[in-house]
């Protein structure tokens, strides 16, 4: 508990408790801004896929799978803004990092988002991936109709968290902590992912980034949390979108002047 100071705390409140309200901003906006439909999301998964829409053509097909990729990089960038500060301050300790940022001298921006954020940001766009479109779409299309139900769909979040998602996840995971380990050595120096890789590679081989180790300590300290993140994002954040939605209209319409949303 030394190593946890004011931003693991800020992290921790907003990280899973936003994560989802975050994903679905950036799906809405990028699938209005690009034209095409957003992922599943809600009752949507308990129905059959709408087979009746008309086929897409060669753009439209380009345009959805640029926003696929789009939502859950962009959601896992705003995530890491949050959390890796404050992941890298628990990793460190709080002098260790203070001594690091001293020594790298970094800008405000690299300064606030924290050592080793590309490889942070690779892990949150795969567990986004995993969580918010690998899952909802293959329930959707895939699940036997007659068996959905939301227990059927926690335990299908949770088995492909487990062994689709985290199994990619930890490695990226691995690279972070030797990331972070690089750029303190010496004191502190700019962060080459590369030379991470390389050395990664020419020491433990292919087990610098993932061992059977790695991803059980990976599953038990993520899945409990990530892993039903599907089931609730789904089929509890729903329950009370409405309410605030509304709440959120007559809000904007009393700052606007305009008439109050019924």
């Amino acid at each position: 508990f030394r190593t946890v100071g004011r931003a693991s705390l800020v992290a921790w409140f907003l990280q899973y408790s936003v994560m989802g309200c975050v994903f679905q901003v950036c799906d809405r906006a990028l699938s209005r801004l690009l034209g095409v439909r957003c992922i599943p999301y809600g009752e949507e998964l308990m129905r059959r896929p709408d087979e009746s829409a008309a086929p897409m053509s060669p753009s439209e097909q380009a345009r959805a799978a640029g926003k696929v990729v789009l939502a859950p990089l962009l959601s896992g960038c705003i995530e890491s803004s949050v959390s890796n500060r404050a992941e890298a301050q628990r990793f460190y300790g709080i002098d260790k990092l203070a001594a690091v940022e001293a020594k790298l001298g970094a800008n405000p921006v690299a300064r606030a988002l924290g050592p080793g954020f590309a490889a942070n940001a690779s892990r949150n766009f795969i567990m986004a991936s995993s969580s918010f479109v690998v899952t909802p779409v293959l329930y959707q299309r895939l699940y036997p109709q007659e068996k959905k139900d939301a227990q059927s769909l926690f335990w299908f979040g949770l088995g492909v968290n487990i062994f689709a998602g985290n199994a990619i996840a930890i490695t990226q995971q691995a690279l972070w902590g030797r990331a972070l380990d690089y750029a303190a050595a010496g004191g502190g120096r700019p962060i080459s992912y590369a030379a991470v890789v390389r050395e990664g590679l020419a020491a433990e081989g292919s087990a610098a980034f993932i061992t059977p180790t790695k991803w059980v300590a990976r599953v038990l300290m993520n899945a409990p949390v990530q892993g039903t993140l599907p089931w609730f994002y789904n089929e509890v954040l729903p329950l009370g979108e409405g309410r605030v939605l509304g709440a959120a209209r007559q809000i904007s319409a009393a700052l606007g002047g305009g008439p109050r949303a019924v």
